[in-house]
């Protein structure tokens, strides 16, 4: 009956099959339906349409920041290459499944999205451009339509005086306009480009000095509800504006270094309040979530900042993300009316590397089941542990026997031992200590099927790759 419910293997394929099978649903498993698990229970905020003019849907996404050479400048070629391939494939399942099962209306990116653009050739720039699109793919969505990734970050242009003139020439040549306002059923989005206005340097900051003077002037009357967004965000008083219980980090810090700060200054920041006026302002650059309320301009209403996680699992946070924002405006009786209603929600992605801990546990596993069949599929000479004994006085069984009974009693039967039944002995005479341990090698891996095992383990090997790669990337 138990041979019924365990089939008995019969050949070395048999097992491999099994762990092939094994294989293939721990990758379906984690490759496929985790994902689609953690999108499908990331549901756009509930929010009542009754005085608005229909639902509209918004994805953030923040700080991709594709790692390269200068992420690691001291790993291994081979190593690194593998670095890339399991983040940018993190990434880009999640981004699928995030789209496929939301279906959001709009597309917005917060910049940083390649780790060293701002310092990169050409060639090098363009090369990692491709592994962005290749991640990123916009079948149903349209650049500069409803998906939008002309927010400028650090890591692509720079920071403040140290922003790459070339550098960003080439961003708004690739991703368009870092200054700019798109209109969604009648609320203006807003992308800044805070870098370049934080720089005391004229052809740096020109710019986007005047998109704020002409568009944001001092006496400009808000008639349409705004939504800011910044890569890097607004100056706070972080003793006063704590980050809310989303944030794996308590502390927010506000310094800076080479090319960076994680925060604006607070005169820049005060002018954009005062100026743009935001209903609601969306930033990136930290990495992790933030969640405050701006109180800084005296007789104006509070203004929300949301931080957006990184959607990426190499940005030193323990849970990656993308924001969800959901919104209704208007009344549709009265076209100047300015109701503006929305609600946003933190949406998490799959926990990083653990499929990688449940790969390697299974390959370990794999690898004992394969050494256990080719042990117990040894060769037969190997599976005993006394040599068989034979009847009658001539046989060397008999001589074996009396030999030793005459250690045991110290009776004396002048029998004389075959050489080759020691086969210590014969390996240790008349050899160098580099044969006798060749010979030992060899009788271990004899002994122990190694050579069966290595050829079982390199097909299974050979396989699974070619499963993963075949079946679960090139099919993303």
């Amino acid at each position: 009956m138990s041979r019924l419910v365990i089939p008995r293997f019969r050949g070395t394929h048999n097992l491999t099959v099994l762990l092939i099978l094994l294989w293939l649903l721990t990758f379906i498993y984690h490759e496929r339906y985790v994902p689609y698990k953690s999108a499908n229970s990331c549901l756009w905020p509930e929010l009542l349409e009754q005085h608005g003019s229909g639902r509209t849907n918004v994805l953030f996404i923040a700080d991709p920041q594709l790692i390269d050479r200068h992420t690691y400048p001291k790993r291994n070629e081979i190593l690194l290459k593998l670095s890339q391939h399991t983040v940018d494939v993190y990434i880009h399942k999640n981004y699928n499944s995030i789209m496929n099962n939301l279906k959001p209306d709009y597309v917005f990116f917060l910049g940083d999205y390649l780790d060293n653009a701002r310092s990169s050739t050409d060639e090098y720039f363009y090369n990692q451009l491709d592994r962005f699109n290749n991640i990123f793919r916009r079948d149903d969505y349209t650049i500069n339509e409803n998906f939008f990734v002309n927010v400028a970050g650090n890591h692509d242009i720079g920071w403040a005086d140290g922003v790459k003139v070339k550098a960003k020439a080439r961003f708004m040549e690739t991703f368009g306009n870092p200054n700019a306002i798109v209109n969604i059923n009648d609320v203006d989005f807003v992308t800044l480009d805070s870098i370049s206005l934080s720089s005391s340097v004229n052809n740096i900051h020109h710019d986007s000095r005047q998109f704020l003077d002409e568009n944001f002037g001092d006496a400009s009357k808000k008639d349409k509800p705004r939504v800011l967004l910044t890569h890097v965000p607004l100056h706070r008083d972080i003793k006063v504006n704590k980050c809310g219980p989303l944030r794996e980090n308590p502390v927010f810090h506000l310094g800076g270094g080479y090319q960076y700060k994680l925060a604006l200054e607070p005169d820049i920041s005060l002018e954009i309040l005062k100026r743009i006026k935001p209903n609601i302002i969306f930033s990136g650059d930290d990495h992790d979530y933030c969640d405050i309320n701006h109180t800084e301009v005296v007789n104006d209403p509070v203004t929300r900042e949301i931080t957006v996680k990184s959607i990426s699992m190499a940005m030193g946070i323990q849970y990656p993300g993308v924001q969800l924002l959901s919104f209704v405006n208007g009344d549709p009786e009265n076209e100047f009316s300015t109701e503006f209603s929305y609600d946003t929600k933190l949406c998490y992605l799959p926990s990083p590397y653990t499929n990688i801990v449940t790969y390697v546990a299974l390959a370990v596993l794999s690898g004992f089941l394969i050494l256990w069949w080719n042990i117990k599929h040894r060769s037969s000479r190997y599976n005993y542990s006394v040599l068989p004994m034979q009847s009658g006085p001539s046989t060397n069984a008999t001589k074996i026997s009396n030999f030793l009974k005459e250690q045991e009693e110290g009776a004396s039967y002048s029998v004389s031992i075959p050489k080759y039944t020691s086969t210590s002995l014969a390996a240790s005479e008349g050899y160098s200590f580099k044969d006798n341990l060749k010979f030992k090698i060899s009788n271990f891996i004899k002994k122990w099927n190694i050579h069966g095992f290595l050829k079982q383990s390199i097909l299974l090997a050979v396989l699974i790759i070619l499963l993963y790669y075949i079946g679960f990337c090139l099919t993303l």
